[in-house]
């Protein structure tokens, strides 16, 4: 069985990626972002893979909320640096999203009907 050995970001690291100075900072970054922090003799450290997923997830969830399931694309192109490609994508189709459902008679004449 190999042994996968992923690179460490060691806090100092972190700083200048999310823009904060003071190793506190960092630390409370990574908890509001739910990335797990390590320990070794070297000191405080986080997984690179679990980083770029922590740091990219607001990204992430504005692609799938916008395009659905063919946010992967968009998000391949975010990270080639090739997002002025996704104007060949082929763009989702929207669908209609009935969040009210008309209950009186009246409403059901202006809304639409009702799913009795």
């Amino acid at each position: 069985m190999p042994i996968l050995l992923e690179r460490r970001m060691y806090l100092a690291e972190l700083s200048p990626l999310i823009n904060k100075r003071d190793v506190r900072s960092i630390r409370k970054w990574c908890v509001k972002n739910q990335l797990p922090i390590y320990r070794d003799s070297s000191g405080e450290f986080v997984n690179e893979k679990e980083f770029e997923l922590a740091y990219n997830l607001p990204i992430i969830l504005r692609l799938k909320n916008q395009f659905g399931d063919y946010w992967q694309d968009y998000y391949e192109l975010y990270l080639n640096g090739k997002l002025h490609e996704a104007i060949t994508l082929k763009p989702p189709t929207s669908k209609k999203n009935i969040s009210y459902t008309p209950k009186g008679k009246l409403t059901a004449k202006i809304f639409g009907e009702s799913r009795k």
